[in-house]
């Protein structure tokens, strides 16, 4: 299973050590469409939109990693999308050169949800921290 990240849990990222060390069997570079927010609490939001988002590919071991994942992404299946934190959908996902990589899982936040929560738009396609 696939999943595309774009912050914490990229390699290096924060959660990438207690989430996914050991429970990716491989990862490369993507993008996906989409806009960037960065969030005062420290880490990024991607919403549905037009513009692009880089991030990395991850190919998990199993659905106890992509429980792990949900579990940080304050995500529940069957819960009212805005009691989530994040949304995990499917979404179309390319490598660096625009070859498509197919549909993959993602975490996407609510438009509402980013406003809520002070979140602040990235004019960039890749999060890197707080903006400076």
């Amino acid at each position: 299973m696939r999943v595309f990240v774009y912050g914490t849990l990229k390699p290096g990222g924060f959660y990438w050590p207690r989430y996914a060390e050991g429970k990716v069997t491989a990862h490369q570079p993507a993008r996906t469409r989409g806009l960037l927010y960065h969030l005062p609490a420290g880490y990024p939001a991607l919403t549905e939109g037009e513009g692009w988002a880089r991030g990395t590919l991850l190919t998990l071991k199993d659905e106890a990693a992509l429980a792990g994942f949900d579990e940080l992404e304050g995500y529940r299946i069957g819960r009212p999308p805005e009691q989530n934190d994040y949304q995990r959908r499917k979404v179309e996902c390319e490598d660096e050169h625009g070859n498509s990589l197919g549909p993959v899982w993602a975490y996407l936040m609510l438009p509402e949800k980013v406003r809520e929560m002070g979140g602040i738009r990235i004019h960039a396609d890749t999060w890197t921290g707080p903006p400076v």
